[in-house]
């Protein structure tokens, strides 16, 4: 009995000795109180290490610090944490760690202190943020706009690379603005100043981990501490061999040196590129952008995901489509030539800080996006299919196709037409119900054309005295007749069908692959769109509603 209770009495002395040391080490209630400076240290239970405070909300210093206040809640400024994050969510979801600084998600602060500095309430040892990590940008508590607030890095701080990501691009009309030019005055004999109203543009953008091989893109790098100064940027390939070998450079088409172009006979002669260099803010300085200061600190490069100005690039394609993924991943290589550039990129790598999105997980995808009746006329198209070279093709296959009208010679010779018969070609080659007596304007109407004189069972031996549409039912029309991507289009009062495949940069003029256009396979312009049609068995996609841009001469071709 004595020894238990001597072990009881140790045990409680033991317990009281750790409480008494725990209360020793603790901050004293003013201690807690203590103000927080640029630099200060912060603990994150998900972190690998601490992280360090930047302050940019004030310049306000006390022996050569500054005061950090409310406004230092920017999740991708403010908290510089190293690292992957370790919340167990990562796992859960079978996904692997991301950067904490890709992640971090924040509350406004809390536990404030009570002083005021340029606007903004202090922060003080007992202060705390919460973090919600997710893969999306947070949006903090703004900080007050101040005149004397510090927007640029402090000299004594390294610049650095922190972001690098693709963004859909959606530019639309912005609010003109008053700008003073110096004119030449005949009557004064002088210049004057007078005002002109300058068209602007508005853009947003939207964080995006996929697109269409010939879509365009906007390429972001966050930086800090770089302002006017030039970055380069390569597009590599990802963790299987689909465009190129892994981490070899993909080439892609800088719209900057397409939209140089002023002949527009020349945009086919414009190349892709392994390499970009690119201004930080470029944008952020752009007087025609209503809402360019979103840009600051950003170095944007605007690029087609193709190796063509003028035509899908259908090479690419057909290695997107035989694939595994059916796709293509890709990652961002971002170098700078300013020294000590801190890289905060891939950090399961010490070799390669200065990538981007070449995480599992995290890879951007290039996927191929026309159906398959595209590209059963996109192989006829690469195979140079015309009168001139393949007239047995188009009789002997295209026309063959049809139920009743199968013409024996090419168009050059007997002025047959052949649009109709490659489009049902291509559909039914493919796997889709087409119309099995066509002629162009049958591909506007939903149900199955029947010629005159058809028997339509063989117990009718007079046939049919006109034609007719009925069951079966091979097409759905699309509201509006709207030419989405791959849509079958009746064009030219009906005379002409072919297949809706690119638009122009303004939208004004839709690009077709079709048959018997300037009497061969081919891509072109035609007025007059009818209709727009897709076989029953396709269901439209979202993807769908978008026309890739293509850069060519609208010229429109004969059929």
């Amino acid at each position: 009995m004595e020894d238990q209770n001597t072990s009881a009495h140790d045990r409680k002395l033991s317990e009281k000795r750790a409480e008494k040391q725990k209360k020793a080490n603790e901050d004293s209630p003013l201690e807690k109180r203590e103000m927080v400076m640029h630099g200060a240290k912060l603990k994150c239970p998900y972190a690998q290490a601490p992280g360090a405070l930047k302050v940019t909300s004030n310049e306000i210093n006390l022996q050569d610090k500054i005061f950090a206040t409310e406004g230092d809640g920017n999740n991708m400024v403010n908290l510089q944490f190293k690292g992957t994050c370790g919340h167990p969510k990562w796992p859960a979801r079978k996904m692997s760690p991301p950067p904490c600084m890709s992640v971090i998600k924040l509350s406004p602060w809390q536990n404030l202190g009570t002083s005021i500095i340029q606007e903004q309430t202090t922060l003080v040892k007992e202060s705390f943020i919460t973090c919600d990590p997710e893969f999306n940008t947070a949006v903090a508590k703004p900080i007050p706009k101040v005149e004397s607030i510090k927007s640029e890095i402090q000299n004594d701080e390294t610049p650095k690379i922190i972001d690098a990501y693709f963004v859909k691009w959606i530019s639309e009309k912005g609010t003109p603005v008053e700008k003073e030019e110096e004119v030449y005055n005949k009557k004064l004999g002088k210049k004057v100043s007078v005002k002109k109203k300058v068209e602007t543009t508005k853009i947003s953008t939207e964080r995006i981990t996929e697109r269409g091989l010939s879509y365009q893109v906007a390429l972001v790098v966050d930086t800090e501490g770089l302002s006017g100064k030039k970055i380069k940027v390569k597009i590599k390939s990802g963790k299987n061999k689909v465009l190129t070998d892994v981490d070899a450079e993909v080439n892609l088409i800088d719209i900057k040196e397409v939209e140089k172009v002023t002949d527009a006979s020349k945009y086919a002669g414009v190349k892709a590129k392994s390499e970009f260099e690119i201004e930080v803010d470029n944008f952020a300085n752009d007087p025609t952008i209503e809402n360019s200061s979103q840009f600051k600190n950003k170095a944007v490069l605007k690029l087609m995901l193709n190796q063509r100005a003028d035509d899908l690039s259908f090479n690419l394609a057909k290695l997107i489509a035989a694939s595994p993924d059916k796709e293509a991943s890709v990652y961002i290589e971002v170098t700078s030539d300013e020294p000590k550039i801190e890289y905060l990129g891939n950090q399961g790598s010490s070799s390669l800080k200065n990538t981007f999105l070449n995480e599992l997980g995290k890879y951007f995808k290039i996927k191929y996006l026309e159906q398959p009746w595209v590209i059963k006329a996109r192989e006829e198209q690469e195979l140079g299919v015309s009168e001139s070279t393949h007239c047995s093709k188009i009789i002997d296959e295209y026309h063959a196709i049809n139920r009743q009208n199968k013409p024996k010679a090419c168009a050059n010779t007997d002025n047959s037409s052949w649009c109709a018969s490659f489009v049902g070609w291509c559909l039914k080659n493919s796997g889709y119900s087409a119309q099995l007596d066509p002629g162009a304007y049958t591909y506007g109407e939903e149900k199955t054309r029947y010629r005159a004189g058809f028997k339509k069972n063989p117990t009718d031996k007079k046939g049919l005295e006109k034609e007719e549409f009925d069951d079966p039912v091979w097409g759905k029309l699309i509201a509006g007749n709207q030419p989405l991507v791959g849509s079958i289009c009746v064009l030219l009062n009906k005379h002409h069908v072919s297949i809706a495949v690119g638009k122009s940069s303004d939208g004004k003029t839709i690009y077709y692959l079709g048959g018997n256009q300037g009497n061969k396979v081919c891509v072109g312009t035609f007025g007059q769109r009818t209709s727009s049609i897709y076989p029953t068995e396709y269901t439209k996609k979202s993807e769908d509603d978008e026309l890739p841009i293509y850069y060519t001469k609208n010229e429109k071709l004969s059929y």
